[in-house]
C-alpha cells in the first residue's frame, strides 16, 4: 500500500483512508511509525490529518511511538496547520510515555493551545494539562488553578473536558 496517497485520497468528511491505513499497518505498527511520523510533519493538511489519526489509533490499540519517537510526535503541535492533527496529537497524549526533557516543552505548548479559538482544541489541551499534572504532582496546583478559571467562562465541551481530566489527574 502507498500509505501517502492513500492519505491523500481524503476528502476531509470520511475517514475510510485513515482505515485502511490503520488496517495495513496494524499487524507492523513499529515499521509503521516512522513513515507516519514523517507524513504527519509534510505540509499537506490531509497528510497531517490521516498519518495523526492512524498513530493515535495505534496508540489506542497498544502500539503508541516509542520513547526515542515521542519528542518528535509532540513536536508536531509547533507546527502542524491540521486543526484535526492538532486535536489527534492531543487525543494520543495520555498514551505517551514523554521521555525527561520534554514535559516543559509540552506544558508550554498546552498553556498557548488553551487559547485557540476553537472549542476541542482548548478541551483537549486542557486534558493534556491534566496528563502532565497527574504524572508530576509538582503540577498539580498550578493545573488545578487553571480548571478553575477554565470552569468560569469556558464551553460546556471544554467543562466535560476539564471534569475528566480532573478525574483522571487524581487517579
Amino acid at each position: 500500500m502507498d500509505i501517502a496517497n492513500t492519505l491523500r485520497s481524503y476528502d476531509g468528511k470520511r475517514v475510510e483512508p485513515f482505515r485502511a491505513v490503520g488496517r495495513a499497518v496494524r499487524d507492523a505498527p513499529r515499521e509503521a511509525i516512522p513513515t507516519l511520523l514523517r507524513l504527519a510533519a509534510s505540509d499537506e493538511m490531509a497528510l497531517q490529518a490521516g498519518a495523526t489519526w492512524v498513530l493515535k489509533h495505534l496508540a489506542e490499540n497498544g502500539a503508541a511511538p516509542h520513547e526515542d519517537q515521542v519528542p518528535r510526535f509532540v513536536h508536531l503541535l509547533d507546527r502542524m496547520k491540521a486543526p484535526d492533527a492538532v486535536l489527534h496529537v492531543l487525543q494520543t497524549l495520555p498514551y505517551l510515555e514523554l521521555p525527561d526533557g520534554e514535559e516543559e516543552h509540552l506544558w508550554q505548548t498546552l498553556l498557548e493551545l488553551i487559547g485557540s479559538r476553537r472549542v476541542f482544541t482548548r478541551a483537549w489541551a486542557y486534558n493534556g494539562l491534566g496528563v502532565l499534572a497527574g504524572r508530576n504532582p509538582a503540577r498539580r496546583a498550578e493545573t488545578e488553578a487553571l480548571f478553575d478559571r477554565a470552569e468560569k467562562d469556558e464551553s460546556a465541551a471544554v467543562k466535560v473536558r476539564i471534569r475528566h481530566a480532573r478525574a483522571a489527574m487524581r487517579g
